[in-house]
């Protein structure tokens, strides 16, 4: 998987998630824990064999704390 298509799948769950949030169906704890298990370093870097991909990944992963509101 590249960096771009894990980075593009990742935000679509991530905005999924906000919007169940915002909705009320799901609670902030359960967000913030399923948006911690998208931006978990460990599975990302299993999918990524490059180290170039995984400083990519680390940069992804924190623009899409920004995206989930929680930096």
């Amino acid at each position: 998987m590249s960096i771009e298509s894990w980075q593009e799948e990742a935000e679509q769950q991530v905005r999924e998630l906000k919007t169940l949030l915002d909705e009320g169906h799901i609670s902030q704890g359960e967000f913030e824990e399923l948006v911690q298990d998208i931006v978990d370093m460990n599975k990302i870097n299993e999918d990524l064999d490059l180290e170039d991909n995984k400083i990519k990944a680390q940069k992804a992963v924190d623009a899409l704390m920004v995206i989930a509101g929680l930096v």
